[in-house]
């Protein structure tokens, strides 16, 4: 697929009802770092965001203090992505947040439909507490096993509420449904911002573990600038036999055939390469982000020089 250069990334919160995904929102919008974000809802009043962000309401759109932005989804899905690309400023990443019975692959697919948009991943969030109830229920366990086989990454929010070892069990039985997808600890919806949402790329990060109290993991970042070219079929099968502990991997590499720019996306176990526009940039431009003592630095290094021509 050719993308725009300036292709706006998307993700998708999925989940059932009550997993947490309001609260989820609330602190990427808390904690965006800077980042512009744009957040589609199906009714403002299933999202609920902090009184305190809120800086004007215009009926349809939410506009916050810290730049972001909240829109209604409404009925139609692509009505909704042509008033977030037409908008001014143009935010930095857009995120849905699909109603607690959606299919999030549904809304994948229009997404994937726009050249406009890049389709950044599906972020599924679970519930420690009722995950195995709901599961065995069967009324919900279709849409449920959906929901969590569908995701790109998976988060069991209110993990604090269940003891290790249910927690171990629960990251089982979704290994079962959806293997290889890495499943993350998390309180109160308090996930690292650039798990979820995917390492910043206007950020300079050096290799480095992080240790929060708002997280129930820990990470390892890691970054670099490489000048020459890159054998992508190499690169993209070097970066697929990472471990799970690499969650996250974003570049603009230089590609060896002197073409176009090319796009170059790990989240979880999907890895997608996207022609882009334009001219390709004077040096190929890499971050990644993993669980501490899951991922290392410097096997990505390698992994990616390999690939270099």
């Amino acid at each position: 697929m050719k993308i725009a250069s300036s292709a706006l990334p998307v993700t998708i919160i999925s989940g059932y009802l009550g997993a947490g995904k309001t609260t989820l929102v609330n602190h990427l919008l808390r904690h965006a770092d800077g980042r512009k974000l744009m957040v589609l809802v199906n009714d403002f009043g299933d999202l609920a965001i902090d009184a305190d962000l809120i800086q004007s309401d215009d009926g349809d759109i939410v506009t916050l203090s810290n730049g972001c932005v909240c829109c209604s989804l409404g009925s139609d899905l692509f009505e909704a992505f042509l008033t977030v690309l037409d908008r001014t400023p143009k935010p930095d990443h857009l995120i849905i947040e699909a109603s607690g019975i959606a299919r999030p692959q549904n809304i994948a697919n229009i997404a994937r439909a726009e050249p406009d948009l890049h389709l950044d991943g599906i972020v599924t969030l679970v519930d420690a507490e009722l995950i195995e109830a709901n599961l065995a229920n069967p009324q919900i366990a279709s849409a449920l096993m959906e929901q969590i086989s569908s995701a790109d990454m998976l988060l069991i929010n209110k993990s604090d509420l269940v003891t290790e070892q249910r927690l171990q069990a629960l990251r089982h039985i979704l290994a079962e449904i959806c293997p290889g997808t890495p499943a993350l600890g998390c309180k109160h919806g308090a996930a690292a911002l650039d798990a979820v949402l995917g390492a910043y790329s206007g950020a300079k990060y050096d290799i480095q573990a992080t240790d929060s109290a708002d997280h129930s993991e820990h990470y390892v970042r890691w970054s670099c600038e490489a000048t020459g070219s890159f054998d992508l079929d190499k690169l993209k099968k070097g970066l697929a036999a990472l471990p799970p502990g690499v969650l996250r991997f974003k570049g603009i590499i230089r590609p060896g055939d002197g073409g176009e720019p090319v796009a170059i996306h790990r989240v979880g176990h999907r890895v997608s390469l996207d022609r882009m526009y334009g001219p390709a940039p004077p040096v190929s431009h890499m971050v990644a982000i993993g669980l501490e003592g899951q991922m290392d630095p410097a096997i990505v290094e390698k992994t990616v020089l390999r690939a270099k021509q």
